[in-house]
């Protein structure tokens, strides 16, 4: 059995396999948007790695009490400490390690992907994301995304819903940011369809997607794919990984710092050529998560946006 899959080997017909995040990386890859090299545990190599646990899981969901928070706590922490407790199938393991050779990076992401063909909010942040990884820590990483599966609010929705959509994981070169964010191919809140608008910061991109600094904003014409107008905002803290301390870290800015531009204008229109080509390519309005690093901006996420397509 064949666990794993490249990016470049997957297409928009696997996401039950390898899940929409990965699925739709991977049509992109194939056409040359500047992705970070990655390969994908399919969700049946995630059904694999836990197959031994199944009856004992099952178990201990089967009376779990939804309307009483600290049961439910309990359970997932009694499942979760299993699978992290729990050994990989040594062939599974042979062929992670053996892709992750492939890649030829010292650090990868590891990420959740959910194998549903909707991609309701219940979906996002629910599960787990590792930065960082290197190859001593990619297996115990590996088993903390799956056992995230089990997370209480994921019990709670799976439950409720009825919906058993499974998980794949994704493991990407790891990019280290100079700035990162995203970029909305339709106003987010206006909803006009002629402007793409970025908004960015320093370091990590999960300072802007969590809310954490009030980012950079850029907007750029579609039509004339020139920077129309943009705002900079005081970003007071960035994301960074201290390689030293080996953890990300969250660093103050000075005043200085925080007023600089986190983008240079001809920045800003590249991504924006980027959101506009794939929103062409899915015709449909897209949300993408971007990075850049050593002057080349890679694209690391594309949804669709939520309200206006709820099944991308």
């Amino acid at each position: 059995m064949n666990y794993t899959y490249l990016l470049d080997e997957v297409s928009l017909s696997m996401v039950s396999i390898v899940g929409r995040k990965s699925a739709y990386l991977g049509e992109l890859y194939k056409m040359g948007f500047n992705i970070p090299k990655g390969f994908i545990i399919s969700s049946r190599g995630v059904n694999e790695a836990i197959k031994d646990l199944d009856d004992e899981i099952r178990g201990i969901l089967s009376s779990v009490n939804l309307n009483d928070t600290t049961d439910l706590e309990k359970r997932s922490e009694m499942i979760k400490s299993m699978i992290i407790a729990s050994k990989l199938p040594n062939e599974m393991e042979k062929e992670i390690y053996e892709r992750f050779s492939q890649l030829g990076s010292k650090y990868v992401a590891v990420r959740a992907t959910a194998t549903s063909p909707l991609s309701g909010a219940s979906f996002a942040g629910e599960y787990e994301t590792d930065l960082f990884v290197t190859q001593e820590n990619l297996i115990p990483s590996i088993k903390r995304v799956i056992a995230s599966y089990f997370n209480p609010r994921a019990i709670a929705y799976r439950i409720l819903t009825h919906n058993e959509a499974g998980m794949a994981i994704l493991v990407q070169t790891m990019i280290n940011p100079v700035s990162a964010g995203t970029a909305f191919s339709i106003h987010p809140i206006t909803e006009e369809p002629d402007y793409v608008v970025i908004e960015s910061s320093f370091g990590l991109g999960e300072s802007v997607t969590k809310g954490m600094v009030t980012p950079d904003q850029y907007v750029v014409s579609k039509a004339t794919r020139s920077l129309v107008s943009k705002r900079i905002s005081e970003k007071v803290m960035k994301l960074t990984y201290d390689f030293a301390e080996k953890k990300i870290k969250s660093i103050e800015l000075s005043k200085e710092e925080a007023l600089a531009e986190s983008l240079s204008d001809n920045d800003a229109i590249r991504i924006a050529n980027m959101a506009i080509a794939i929103e062409s390519i899915f015709k449909r309005n897209i949300n993408i998560e971007w990075a850049i690093e050593d002057k080349k901006v890679y694209l690391l996420e594309v949804r669709g946006i939520r309200r206006l397509y709820p099944e991308f």
